[in-house]
């Protein structure tokens, strides 16, 4: 749209207005309000293990739980993996989730969306795993694996599990 030429000298007049409701006027009421604190503490990990639309489903997040144990760490996902029902939203990490700077971020399954990245590029270290090597997660990754991250994260698990304790 232009912008209509000014016109000086024009003069307009401010009306206040009290907006008076009925009860039939609101959609809904709410009834109660319950709120809970989240267990999932996303911004003070050290390590987040984060899982996309790749994983596949709900029941394979448990490979990345297992991960983030052993690392003391906390699971995260993307967005897609939130919409998908696979995870619950407290997981969210990106523009509309959580914001993360851990020591370690590791993404799996996730294709490196710009709303994903912006909530997780700052962090110190960055481990994408993905089977695309066309990924845009790559792009932030300081380390990428081109696989498939159900055969990657059980020898990630055994590995640690085996090495010698110091």
């Amino acid at each position: 749209m232009r912008m209509p030429a000014a016109q000086p000298g024009r003069t307009g007049t401010i009306e206040k207005v009290v907006p008076a409701f009925e009860p039939g006027d609101f959609a809904l009421e709410v009834l109660s309000r319950q709120t809970r604190r989240s267990t999932v503490q996303l911004k003070e990990a050290p390590v987040v293990v984060s899982g996309g639309a790749g994983i596949g489903s709900a029941e394979d997040f448990a490979l990345l739980r297992d991960l983030a144990n052993l690392l003391g760490g906390e699971v995260g996902a993307s967005r897609a993996a939130v919409d998908a029902g696979m995870i619950g939203r407290e997981h969210q990490v990106g523009q509309t989730g959580t914001t993360v700077r851990p020591a370690l971020y590791i993404a799996c399954g996730i294709s490196g969306a710009i709303q994903h990245r912006a909530g997780m590029e700052e962090s110190a270290k960055i481990v994408a795993i993905n089977w695309d090597k066309e990924a845009p997660i790559f792009g932030v990754a300081h380390y990428g694996i081109v696989g498939d991250l159900n055969q990657v994260i059980p020898m990630m698990v055994k590995a640690i599990k085996e090495r010698p304790k110091e």
